[in-house]
């Protein structure tokens, strides 16, 4: 089962401060990232380090005051903190060994930075420099609202947080939480558990988009005091309200892009592969990832990063006796079951018709996965031709409204590869004996899901494609699938 990373702490061994306008305000978040001694250190004669990683404020002139321990260290100093801050707003008391810390007033020409680093150092018995590093902001904080299984963050610099909780409403009682994993290193920062039992996170701003919010997808993991996965949440950072954007079908509201999409386009390159979402087993709430590139002529998957932001990968297993569970797909979210002839070509063993109720949904909270009825009598908007052979995605239509559906095609279910392949449903020794040869993986298909079941090994998908070879393409809104494809949804409004 999935363990806990070893950089994963929680809130209830640390001070936590609060404070508002003219209050003590800060709440302290721990992560890795904070981490401010090493073994190194003791190795070296002396610790320093803070009680607490990370302090956030909300506004000008707050202040709080946090402790630091030291042994072997004396003689301290800031030796960094974040522009325009003074001497005033960063005091060492060196017999408490405390900071207190007090917030600068904004200036017009931007030079007073209100999010930053302090750093304190000091020197140890050998004249060596010792130093503990605290993150330090003003920023929002909003709450997600749950219950559910996974939530949308779309505001930048903001200090997020959810109660862990189900999206059946079961409540779960972490003794830690941390990163599983994320499409960029750093997406996701200070992951805690608060003092509340809420689980809370800071999200950035996007490096080239700087008005945004950081642009990406995790996965969050609670943990019980034996390091045990009890339960996982995805985290869907986007500048995207999917309020504002839905499209009506047969009597459904569906999102206007894919669970998971950073964007919503196929002008570009970068524009096809962000807009393709992230893929689903049916049945099982957690997300793998899309392709490296939006042809995905190898098959390979996109980079994501552990909870330490060094390089993840995905797992492929076998359904089995063992594998093929409900609760083995909860407590491996990394892991994708492929099938075989005695599974029946289903992710779990034994066959059921459960599927995607409240407890498995993946979509976020007032959402759910879009029902077949939802895609009924759907039609390509216009007929691709030879000249769209690049765009890996086509609008589709009721007739009177269209939208735009991406074709990231789908991770094939005996081997967990992702292929855009022309046939609906090619037999299992095909696949197996051809590969993933990139001429197969040329042009596009779009799969999606839907919530409903065929029988007890398969349900209902959405299948539309274009044909390279005759220059056309087609639609299929109802095809029945195996379940251990891993294709994109869309999510519609309950």
């Amino acid at each position: 089962m999935l363990s806990l990373p070893q950089n994963v702490l929680t809130m209830k061994d640390t001070k936590v401060f609060f404070l508002k306008w003219g209050f003590v305000v800060a709440m302290t978040m721990v992560a890795a990232m904070a981490v401010s001694c090493s073994d190194d250190d003791e190795e070296d004669g002396g610790l320093l380090s803070f009680e607490v990683p990370s302090v956030y404020f909300s506004g000008a002139g707050s202040q709080t005051v946090v402790p630091f321990s030291a042994s072997g260290v004396e003689r301290f100093y800031i030796s960094s903190k974040p522009q325009g801050w003074g001497d005033d707003n960063v005091v060492i008391d060196a017999v408490k060994k405390e900071l207190t810390i007090v917030v600068p007033a904004p200036s017009e020409d931007g030079s007073v930075e209100l999010s930053g680093t302090v750093t304190l150092s000091g020197y140890n018995a050998a004249n060596k420099v010792k130093s503990a590093s605290l993150f330090v902001g003003v920023v929002a904080e909003k709450s997600l609202e749950g219950p559910a299984n996974s939530f949308i963050a779309n505001e930048k610099n903001t200090h997020y947080s959810f109660s862990p909780v189900r999206g059946d409403g079961v409540g779960v009682e972490p003794a830690n939480v941390g990163v599983i994993w994320q499409s960029a290193s750093k997406l996701l920062q200070y992951v805690y558990l608060d003092e509340n039992d809420r689980i809370s996170f800071y999200v950035g701003a996007d490096a080239e988009r700087t008005d945004e919010i950081m642009r990406g997808n995790a996965l969050i993991g609670a943990y019980d005091a034996t390091g045990t996965l009890l339960w996982s949440w995805h985290v869907w950072t986007v500048p995207y309200d999917p309020e504002l954007d839905v499209v009506e079908w047969n009597g459904f509201q569906l999102m206007g892009r894919n669970l998971g999409a950073l964007d919503q386009s196929n002008a570009s390159a970068e524009e096809r592969l962000a807009s393709y979402g992230l893929f689903y087993q049916w049945g099982r709430k957690d997300p793998f990832v899309g392709p490296a590139g939006y042809r995905a002529n190898n098959g390979s998957s996109a980079t994501i990063y552990d909870a330490e932001n060094t390089i993840t990968k995905l797992s492929f297993v076998e359904s089995s006796e063992e594998t093929g569970t409900e609760a083995y797909a909860q407590q491996h979210p990394l892991n994708f079951i492929t099938s075989t002839s005695e599974s029946g070509y289903d992710w779990m063993w034994n066959a059921t018709e459960t599927g995607w109720s409240k407890k498995n949904d993946p979509c976020p909270y007032g959402w759910r996965v879009a029902p077949a009825a939802a895609f009924r009598g759907l039609q390509l908007d216009g007929v691709p031709t030879a000249a769209d052979d690049d765009l890996f995605g086509w609008p589709l239509t009721d007739g009177a409204t269209s939208s735009l559906f991406m074709a990231a095609g789908r991770r094939v279910y005996l081997n967990g590869k992702i292929q855009n392949i022309y046939q609906p449903e090619p037999a299992p020794e095909t696949i197996a004996a051809r590969g993933n040869s990139a001429e197969e993986a040329q042009p596009w298909v779009g799969l999606y899901w839907s919530a409903d079941a065929v029988d007890a090994r398969k349900s209902a998908a959405l299948y539309f494609w274009y044909d390279k070879q005759n220059a056309t393409g087609g639609i299929a809104p109802l095809v029945s699938y195996a379940r251990a494809n891993g294709l994109s949804v869309r999510c519609v409004k309950e």
